[in-house]
């Protein structure tokens, strides 16, 4: 299966969950990071793009969550990780892509995604994010997002401090 079709699949599988838009952005994310992107529902209020010095910092942490839940899954050299939860976590970091540019997420194809350009992104992240989507369940792919994470999260702090200078002048 081609790093396309796995993405999409994912994503189709998670525009099957019906989640619903009330209670705790943290919970909806948790529940489906694509939760307010894909939602039929007329949204004004919080949306993600609107509000990414709020939604961003929660991004990296369920990123972080579900990092200490696949941990211990690789404790075993025989042991893999669900391929949801690494799926899931590739899925957050492009949605924030979006958001930090100041959209929803514009489509699911992943053609499309990899030609989009990005105000913070990891350098040959969609290299990157295709190797580990053709292996998902392995302990190097696993390896791979995390620092992929971390370099986002430093560029993401990178420009968001350079953003609020701005404002302030």
């Amino acid at each position: 299966m081609s790093a396309a079709a796995v993405f999409t699949s994912y994503v189709e599988k998670l525009k099957e969950k019906k989640t619903e838009i009330k209670g705790e952005r943290l919970d909806i994310l948790r529940v489906n990071p694509l939760a307010f992107d894909l939602s039929s529902e007329p949204l004004t209020d919080g949306l993600p793009w609107q509000k990414t010095e709020e939604c961003v910092p929660v991004m990296f942490e369920l990123w972080n969550e579900l990092k200490e839940k696949m941990l211990p899954r690789f404790q075993t050299r025989k042991s893999r990780c669900e391929e949801d939860d690494m799926l899931q976590g590739i899925v957050s970091m492009i949605a924030m892509f979006y958001w930090i540019k100041g959209e929803r997420l514009q489509t699911v194809d992943w053609e499309d995604i990899k030609q989009q350009m990005f105000p913070v992104a990891p350098i040959n992240w969609t290299e990157r994010l295709e190797f580990i989507l053709l292996k998902p369940t392995q302990y190097h792919c696993f390896i791979q997002l995390d620092e992929l994470y971390t370099e986002f999260k430093k560029q993401y702090g990178k420009y968001d401090a350079l953003k609020k200078l701005k404002r302030n002048r």
